[in-house]
């Protein structure tokens, strides 16, 4: 019997997400003999996942977007900054499922199996949500709320689970939402907002901005709904007033996060001496450079620290550094400009701070480039105006606030729910779970 292409990179792909949104806790808690083996694991399902995609890859605006990607970062890496051929295929990992997700989603959903594979997708999005339930909460209950609260991803991973937490539940209540009846709705769908609580226990501060956007979004977007908005925004406020009071019980936060010296800290320097003082430690250059690990700069201003860069180092202003300067220290050893900045390459790290060290503004170009060869799957004339602000408004905050896109098959979720909105189908949308 001949193999099923289709089934395979289905199976393929759900088997990737699975892998890697799961290895974390189980070696943690449950195998830790496995820790060992993380670091190649992760490459086999980088492998895998570049695989697949080169076996799907046949249209030729997709080949174009991957293929001069390639060309383009091989030369700033290995050309222009004088690093290794091994070096960039190591780096290019932390850009596979950016490149490959497009071919991959465009091969499923020119299938004839593509209905099938969206409502098992749903599901196991579905059971997503149930496990992080129970990983968080193991989690908390161990450590504390804190970055040990990275669901089944394990520690470290707070951010990021907390917002596929919040995605994949309004997404998922999208495709049940009754326009006219939104109280009814709510409650018929109470499940996916219980399944939030996740989030109010490992201390993710984004969690309050992506809880109002869940309620407000899930509203039809017309004149109508503004009126809604209007009448139920006094709940909305006690809701918040509730889920805040809580985060800050269960957290035991000796801080006001909603104060305007707390957020200066968290995403700015609290003085302006503080960057004085981080921009001479990075013109002294030396053995001093290593700052406490418990030191992480505010995300901001590694922003504000890349003109510095640019400005010691000649030449990367419009490049970058090369694919590569956040990997390695296991197997490949770390760059010289890893090692020579790492007090600012280390710790919370905006992926927008992320891709313009590497590749510089040739990040933005391609950023914009991938999201117009997404909206290329668009199929139907209805859009779920909804899940494509949620998905900007996501995206504008990892901008700002983590490395979201660098978490391997989360941007398959990610994308594909993206990818979803952009071929929505109202008589389709209410599918059962349990189904």
């Amino acid at each position: 019997m001949l193999l099923d292409k289709t089934k395979l990179v289905q199976n393929t792909v759900l088997t990737l997400f699975w892998v890697w949104c799961t290895f974390g806790f189980i070696a943690e808690e449950i195998a830790p003999f496995l820790e060992s083996l993380r670091s190649g694991i992760f490459f086999l399902i980088d492998m895998a996942m570049m695989g697949v995609g080169f076996m799907v890859l046949k249209d030729r605006k997709d080949k174009l977007f991957v293929f001069s990607f390639i060309a383009i970062t091989y030369w700033i890496t290995c050309i222009h900054c004088g690093y290794d051929t091994l070096f960039y295929f190591n780096g290019t990992r932390e850009f596979v499922y950016l490149l490959w997700i497009i071919p991959i989603l465009r091969y499923i959903y020119n299938s004839r199996q593509a209905y099938e594979f969206v409502k098992r997708f749903d599901k196991h999005l579905f059971i997503f949500l149930i496990i992080q339930a129970f990983c968080v909460t193991f989690q908390f209950l161990k450590y504390g709320a804190n970055d040990h609260g990275g669901g089944s991803m394990g520690n470290g991973f707070s951010g990021v689970v907390s917002m596929m937490i919040y995605l994949i539940s309004f997404y998922l209540m999208k495709k049940r939402m009754d326009p006219d009846n939104y109280i009814s709705s709510l409650i018929n769908n109470k499940w996916l907002i219980i399944l939030l609580f996740p989030t109010m226990l490992n201390e993710t501060k984004i969690s309050f901005i992506l809880l109002a956007m869940f309620f407000i979004l899930l509203l039809p977007i017309n004149r109508q709904s503004l009126m809604k908005l209007l009448i139920l925004s006094p709940v909305m406020c006690i809701l918040m007033v509730v889920v805040f009071n809580i985060y800050m019980s269960v957290t035991d936060s000796q801080f006001d996060i909603t104060s305007e010296g707390f957020l200066e800290a968290y995403f700015y320097a609290e003085e302006n001496d503080d960057i004085v003082n981080w921009v001479t430690v990075l013109h002294e250059r030396g053995e001093d450079l290593a700052i406490d690990g418990t030191n992480d700069i505010p995300r901001f201003t590694k922003y504000i620290m890349i003109p510095e860069l640019t400005d010691y180092y000649t030449g990367h202003s419009i490049t970058g550094f090369g694919v590569g300067q956040f990997k390695g220290g296991t197997i490949i050893d770390s760059s010289k400009f890893y090692k020579e900045n790492e007090y600012l390459l280390r710790g919370s790290i905006p992926y927008g701070f992320h891709a313009f060290i590497q590749i510089g503004f040739f990040a933005i170009i391609y950023f914009i480039w991938l999201w117009f060869r997404l909206a290329s799957m668009k199929t139907s004339p209805n859009i779920e105006r909804g899940i494509v602000l949620f998905i900007i408004a996501m995206t504008l905050i990892v901008m700002l606030y983590n490395d979201f896109f660098r978490c391997g098959p989360i941007c398959i979720a990610f994308f594909y729910i993206y990818t979803q909105a952009l071929r929505w189908k109202p008589n389709e949308n209410k599918p059962s779970l349990a189904s």
